[in-house]
């Protein structure tokens, strides 16, 4: 499990080096779609590295989102109508 932890970290942090906060809720909901479908595709390939590997990726998404939610006003803001 501590594996899983640890990737799903790597993938929080690489994410926020490479891309940083989500502009909005909008583009957080769009890269979250995009890892499902990702994730989806491999489940349905019954490719279970792959399935692995997808529900990282779609757990450090998620966790950006809540993360941004909780403690940038800047991605609250441009959420809002």
């Amino acid at each position: 499990m501590d594996d899983i932890i640890k990737a799903i970290e790597a993938r929080i942090w690489n994410a926020q080096e490479r891309y940083g906060n989500f502009a909005s809720t909008h583009e957080a909901l769009g890269v979250m779609m995009e890892e499902w479908d990702e994730l989806r595709d491999e489940i349905r390939a019954n490719n279970f590295s792959a399935i692995v590997h997808e529900c990282c990726d779609l757990a450090a998404v998620l966790i950006r989102i809540a993360r941004d939610i909780s403690t940038n006003e800047g991605t609250q803001k441009r959420s809002m109508k």
